[in-house]
């Protein structure tokens, strides 16, 4: 038995007959070797027989028989055949660049081994071969890597992989299946690996060619992957791709006629055959035509109407900018082609850009090209002034200093009209300006009544809103008549004169006359300026008689411009209280003079009259008793005087525990401006007279704003924060640090908001610093964001401490609560030092400069003025007007940080206006924290600066160089001054000052006060009393001493100050 042909799925069987046997028949059957079995085919009876529907590549084993009458012969003949398995079939390669995965579905039947022979088509000679072995699963194969067999499961599909192959190349492959070892028929599959792409690709794009762009590319190295070309895409089918060759050097490729605004996807590969490499991908927009035209269609006086063109191409929005007047940028978005633009300021230029808008942010946005237009809105009325307030007030004069700010001008100004009137009534009166004046006059006023001003600004449209300032006229004392004009003698007699005064001898410039007296001296060369003038009763005692008042003031002009007065007409002994008349002694000179008010205060005297004579009484007899009369009358007067005097002083001393009372700000002037041309003629005039009028000016401001409450500078849980306790900030005022964990008293620092020339709270005015205090004291720089600290103390002065050390003494840095100070640098010039700080609180850094003036002595005042001034001009040559707000101290923070600020001011003022005005900067502190300027001697001190800069006579500061010294003043020199005032006292100062004291030793409630002594006696001995109430005051209540300790230190100052002089010059009597 043979096998004459197998194929796939059958096979030809072919058999010889038996010899010698008689049959009927062949039976034939066949199984697998793995089935028990058989499988019969129908009998036949020729010797061959084709056995089909075989599994391809399985194993059979086929038995014939031969059969007679249905009996088979016990021997029959077999065969073993293998069926061919059956070959690959509908291969699809899956590529990549470096692998190829063969796909086909898995061939019908009994599959051992797939065979795989392959190689580069370029390359025949490199053929490699792998055997993959079918049980369950298709392993890929390894490349180059031994050909150990891999166990496949069997899915519908088969997947073979072939790696570690070239990028970019065409490879052949062989495919057959082994089964049994019967190979299957061969099958042929060429393809290409996929080329890679390594190149950069960079787009280049932009708003002057907006349909075009420009890609381009770094190569790809053939090194990594062969292929052909590179292909570049826009993916629109309207713009054909590029191709550039791999060897092309000009590696740009450029596409035209694209659409302005549009959004390109830009693909890029290398090409190898037909196989492309993976795609490199970017998007990217062409930039938007701009706009062609741009016109306005309306305009008001605060809104724009625009329209402009359609730009070509695609575009998503409009964006429309354009700047306001505070510099705020302003941008509106739009689909539309036109807008309208509102809340404009009138009268103003505005450049409108408008800008086409293509894309998102989110979507590769592209902006074109800017296109601008200058429009200009319509006038409209003005605005509001911001400044309108009088610089000079006169009695019957006033000139106002206004301002109207450029942006509230609104178009241009016509001319400013003042509108006034008496307040209260109907009838006004007008006033125009030009446009260009900013100060004017309105004359013809009346004194002492109470006006409303308004002004307003015109343009074209017309006037705007008005600026209202109310302002009652001050009355002053009358006009100083001319020297000539004196009252008149019409007669006398031995105890009369008669004199004749006019209406006419003063002006009513100042304000009306209302009340007239007379004063009349037998001695003129006594002080007669005084309001408050002697009586004839109090002249009695003097043998020369000094000015006295004669009469009550009295108006005498209602029905005669002329007034005829008798002198020494009333018997006063009737007469108790009040100015008498009494008669005048007989053969004795006098000189008269006429005294005019304008108001109880205000008042003007004529020069004196020419002597006049009583008549002389020549009875010996009336003589003879009359001296030793007078003589009796004189001593009574005298002791009465000085048990008067006596009692005066003690009443003086009781009435100074209410100092602290307060005026109401009616009763004083809040300003008293000072033309700048005539403040030398000033500062003489106030200075006559050791001092007069600047002790009586002073005075004046004792009271200011004393009124206002501390209430939380007096709570128990700040008390001891309080340097001294009688210098408590106002509470309207006061500085509020930010409150810590609701603690209690954690917003308190004892300072005060005091406005400056360039703010109403350009300074911040503070006590010098307690050691407790000194974090709460850089929290408060920090807070208010200062950049500049003004000390005007030592720490230490006459061995008490003034202030705190609170900066760091070198380079390291120091914490105060949460805040670092780093000294950075220090400049040192012979009167202060200069010291730059860098405060850190977390992540945030700060510079601040420290001004520390070194010679300023305590409730004195520096010596020579230059020096304050020099130091003012220094600080503000470094700390700019916008640079605050600026804190000051001292020790209180009121004398020196007072005389400071004012002459800051002052110094500023006189650059910008012809008056200054000292007084009202002082009242106007005096509101904010109290005492500020605190002497007398400060006080003065401002004028002398003042003075000094006006004259030129400043100089310049001089830095000290390494080679200097540098030397604070020494306390020995200071309290040599001291004792040389207290050396230079009258006998009746001494008197007075020892009665003090023995007053105090007596054990006078409250401990030390400050008497009322004579207006003669030196400020800076009173200053240094006052001086001692606060710092005992403030050591008892912060717990430093003892009481015990306090009376001794207040007994061995007040000896030093007081009483140590007073010894020495009793001593000196008595030898």
């Amino acid at each position: 038995m043979t096998i004459e042909k197998v194929t796939s799925n059958s096979v030809l069987v072919h058999w010889k007959p038996p010899e010698r046997s008689e049959f009927t028949e062949y039976s034939i059957r066949y199984r697998t070797e793995s089935e028990k079995q058989w499988i019969r085919l129908p009998s036949v009876k020729a010797t061959e027989a084709d056995v089909t529907d075989m599994t391809p590549g399985e194993k059979y084993t086929i038995q014939v028989n031969t059969v007679s009458y249905g009996v088979e012969s016990p021997n029959p003949q077999q065969v073993n055949q293998t069926v061919r398995p059956n070959p690959v079939s509908n291969i699809a390669p899956l590529v990549d660049s470096n692998n190829i995965t063969l796909e086909f579905p898995r061939p019908e039947g009994r599959v051992e081994t797939y065979i795989i022979h392959w190689w580069p088509t370029e390359q025949p000679e490199q053929v490699s071969m792998k055997n993959f072995t079918e049980v369950n699963t298709i392993l890929p194969y390894p490349g180059t890597l031994s050909d150990d067999e891999k166990t496949v499961e069997e899915p519908p599909l088969v997947r073979l992989l072939i790696g570690d192959l070239m990028s970019g190349v065409m490879y052949n492959f062989k495919i057959q299946t082994i089964s049994y070892g019967l190979t299957s028929d061969l099958t042929k599959l060429q393809t290409r690996t996929m080329p890679l792409i390594q190149s950069e690709v960079v787009i280049v794009n932009n708003m002057h060619t907006r349909d075009m762009v420009t890609l381009s590319y770094t190569p790809t190295p053939q090194q990594s992957s062969k292929f052909d070309l590179y292909r570049f895409s826009l993916g629109d089918p309207s713009i054909p791709d590029k191709e550039k060759l791999a060897n092309d050097t000009d590696r740009k490729v450029t596409f035209t006629g694209l659409t302005p605004g549009r959004l390109y996807n830009i693909t890029v590969w290398t090409v190898s055959g037909k196989v492309s490499s993976q795609p490199i991908q970017r998007q990217d927009r062409m930039f938007p035509d701009p706009i062609t035209m741009l016109e306005a269609t309306s305009i008001n006086d605060t809104w724009i109407a625009l329209k402009w063109d359609i730009p070509k191409g695609e575009y998503t929005s409009f964006e429309v900018q354009y700047l306001m007047n505070d510099s705020h940028y302003v941008q509106n978005y739009t689909v539309n082609n036109h807008i309208t633009i509102t809340d404009l300021k009138p009268h103003r230029n505005y450049t409108i850009t408008v800008v086409v808008r293509s894309g998102t942010e989110s979507s590769v946005l592209r902006v074109s090209l800017p296109i601008s237009a200058n429009f200009q809105t319509k006038e409209a009325l003005p605005g509001r002034m911001d400044k309108f307030a009088p610089i000079d007030i006169q009695p019957s004069e006033i000139t106002f200093e206004w301002s109207l700010p450029p942006n509230e001008q609104n178009g241009i100004i016509r001319q400013f009209t003042i509108t006034y009137g008496l307040d209260g009534s109907q009838h006004t009166q007008v006033k125009d300006f030009r446009p260009n004046e900013l100060r004017g006059s309105i004359k013809a006023l009346q004194p002492g009544k109470s006006y409303v001003f308004r002004i307003q600004a015109k343009t074209a449209i017309g006037y705007g809103p008005e600026h209202i300032w109310k302002q009652k006229m001050p009355i002053l004392a009358p006009p100083k008549p001319e020297t000539q004009v004196v009252p008149t003698e019409v007669g006398s007699s031995a105890t009369t004169i008669e004199i004749r005064f006019r209406k006419h001898y003063f002006s009513d410039q100042n304000g009306v006359v209302t009340t007239y007296t007379i004063i009349i001296a037998e001695d003129d060369s006594k002080n007669a300026s005084g309001l408050e003038m002697p009586s004839w009763r109090d002249v009695q005692s003097y043998s020369v008689w000094p000015p006295y008042q004669v009469i009550e003031p009295y108006y005498p002009f209602k029905n005669s411009s002329v007034e005829d007065f008798t002198i020494g007409t009333e018997n006063c002994d009737a007469k108790k209280t009040g100015y008498c008349n009494g008669p005048l002694k007989s053969g004795t000179t006098y000189k008269v003079k006429v005294r005019a008010f304008t108001a109880p205060d205000k008042f003007t005297d004529t020069a004196y009259s020419y002597p006049i004579r009583t008549a002389q009484d020549n009875t010996s007899l009336i003589v003879s008793i009359t001296v030793p009369l007078l003589i009796i009358a004189m001593l009574v007067g005298v002791v009465l005087f000085l048990r008067r005097r006596r009692h005066t002083g003690r009443k003086t001393t009781e009435q100074r525990t209410n100092d602290n009372m307060s005026l109401p700000d009616s009763t004083i002037e809040t300003s008293r401006p000072v033309l700048v041309k005539n403040f030398a003629e000033h500062y003489r005039m106030m200075s006559a007279d050791s001092d007069f009028r600047f002790s009586e000016e002073f005075e004046e401001l004792k009271h200011i704003g004393r009124d206002q409450p501390c209430t939380f500078a007096d709570l128990p849980c700040n008390r001891p924060k309080n340097r001294f306790t009688n210098i408590l900030p106002y509470d309207h005022s006061r500085f509020k640090l930010q409150p810590v964990d609701d603690e209690e008293g954690s917003d308190y620092i004892n300072a005060n908001y005091v406005p400056g020339h360039n703010s109403p709270r350009e300074f911040i005015v503070t006590q010098g610093p307690l050691h407790s205090t000194r974090d709460d004291f850089w929290r408060m720089c920090w807070e208010s964001n200062s950049r500049a600290i003004v000390m005007l103390t030592r720490t230490f002065e006459k061995g008490r401490e003034k202030c705190d050390h609170y900066w760091p003494h070198d380079t390291v840095p120091v914490y105060y609560g949460d805040i670092k100070v780093t000294l950075l640098n220090d400049s040192h010039y012979p009167d202060w030092v200069i010291t730059e700080f860098m405060m850190t609180r977390g992540e945030q850094q700060r510079i601040i400069r420290h001004f520390h003036f070194t010679t300023w002595p305590d409730f004195g005042v520096p010596n020579p003025p230059q020096t304050l001034a020099r130091f003012v001009r220094a600080f503000r040559e470094r700390v700019g007007p916008d640079q605050r707000p600026i804190v000051v101290h001292c020790s209180a923070g009121v004398g020196r940080s007072g005389t400071f600020i004012t002459l800051d001011r002052i110094l500023q003022q006189i650059q910008v206006s012809d008056y200054v005005d000292i007084f009202g900067i002082v009242w106007a502190m005096r509101k904010e924290r109290v005492w500020m300027v605190q002497t007398e001697q400060q006080y003065i001190c401002i004028h002398q600066c003042l003075l000094v800069v006006l004259e030129g006579k400043e100089g310049t500061e001089r830095e000290i160089h390494d080679n200097q010294g540098y030397e604070e003043p020494r306390d020995d020199d200071q309290q040599s001054e001291e004792q040389l005032l207290i050396e230079n006292r009258s006998d009746d100062e001494l008197d007075e000052v020892a009665a003090r004291e023995q007053h105090q030793q007596n054990g006078t409630a409250g401990g030390i006060e400050n008497h009322e002594l004579d207006r003669r006696r030196s400020a800076t001995v009173e200053i240094v009393d006052n001086e001692l109430v606060m710092m005992q005051q403030a050591n008892f209540t912060a717990g430093e001493t003892t009481e015990e300790e306090l009376l001794d230190e207040e007994e061995e100052v007040e000896v030093t100050v007081d009483g140590l002089m007073i010894v020495s010059r009793k001593q000196s009597h008595q030898q």
